[in-house]
């Protein structure tokens, strides 16, 4: 109902503007009386200007791949979204998503991950554990610790909704002040709104592409659910890599799988002779019972120019 209501400007949204003010007051008060700490170790953070939806997660998986000839401890610090656990404490192998969050746990595959509700003392943490650099997932706005290098993600598909404030809209900030405050900036898709930031300097803005991986699949025909910042969004990927959506249930971000969920869509699903897809991220929150029946979609970023976006960090990183 939310994405809805963020898409375009109607009613409901422009009901909620006096919310918006006042949201966005309570930031600009909070930016006033908090300053950014400095950790002593490189900071690199990956956000976006919208509520979810925008591909952080696989651009900070593919960040960490391309310096890790650079750095030999990268840590990616996490706020373990929806986890129990505040922290600061590492991912391990027999961790949960209950305890540590869905995302944390797909970051884990590939290096270490702190996971910390405390940016700050995570960040001190990472540093005492060795780590020579710390990637942050999310956190842009945050005024916690000191960033040395700010990597804004623009997913073309999402954008920025009707580019209004959160609730009234997806965003968390102005999308001016968002691209002012930042280093570099990432377009993901098939960059057909460059136009839009043509009063950026173009130095800062690099264009990447998603590919979606997955196991061969049977049937193409398929029975497709998640639940992300952008549903739709995922649906797009699959649909232009060939699939044919012929069923679908979207739920909320972030949302915890319950047994009787996943066995509604096993049984529709076989009803209609439909292969079962979800996300690399989703997959992690279903019952380990019911994972024979599903395929994980992962997805990977692709980033043109990539030597010289790699170039361009390790420069701000000298700063």
């Amino acid at each position: 109902m939310i994405d809805k209501i963020w898409k375009s400007n109607n009613f409901v949204s422009s009901a909620l503007l006096p919310l918006s003010f006042l949201y966005f007051f309570i930031i600009y008060i909070y930016r006033i009386i908090k300053y950014e700490k400095k950790c002593n170790v490189p900071v690199i953070c990956v956000g976006n200007l919208t509520l979810g939806g925008a591909g952080k997660t696989p651009t900070v998986i593919k960040i960490r791949e391309i310096l890790s000839d650079y750095f030999e401890d990268i840590y990616v610090l996490i706020r373990g979204y929806k986890g129990k656990k505040k922290g600061p404490i590492l991912v391990k192998k027999n961790s949960t998503f209950e305890d540590f969050g869905e995302e944390s746990l797909l970051h884990s595959k590939y290096g270490y991950t702190c996971v910390s509700k405390n940016k700050f003392y995570g960040a001190n943490f990472c540093k005492a554990c060795g780590s020579d650099l710390i990637i942050m997932d999310d956190g842009l706005q945050s005024v916690d610790i000191k960033k040395n290098c700010k990597i804004l993600v623009i997913d073309e598909n999402y954008r920025f909704g009707n580019q209004k404030i959160f609730p009234a809209g997806p965003l968390r900030v102005p999308i001016n002040d968002g691209l002012k405050n930042c280093d570099l900036i990432l377009i993901i898709g098939k960059n057909n709104f460059l136009n839009d930031f043509q009063k950026v300097p173009q130095k800062k803005i690099f264009l990447a592409t998603k590919k979606i991986v997955y196991k061969q699949l049977k049937n193409k025909n398929i029975f497709v659910f998640s639940a992300l910042g952008n549903n739709d969004n995922f649906h797009i990927s699959l649909v232009e890599n060939g699939f044919k959506i012929i069923s679908f249930k979207k739920f909320p971000d972030h949302y915890i799988f319950k047994n009787e969920d996943i066995s509604k869509i096993i049984k529709e699903a076989e009803s209609k002779k439909l292969s079962i897809v979800c996300t690399e991220k989703d997959y992690l929150k279903i019952p380990n019972k019911f994972k024979k029946f599903i395929y994980p979609i992962g997805l990977v970023i692709k980033i043109k120019k990539q030597q010289k976006f790699k170039k361009k960090i390790l420069e701000i990183l000298k700063t």
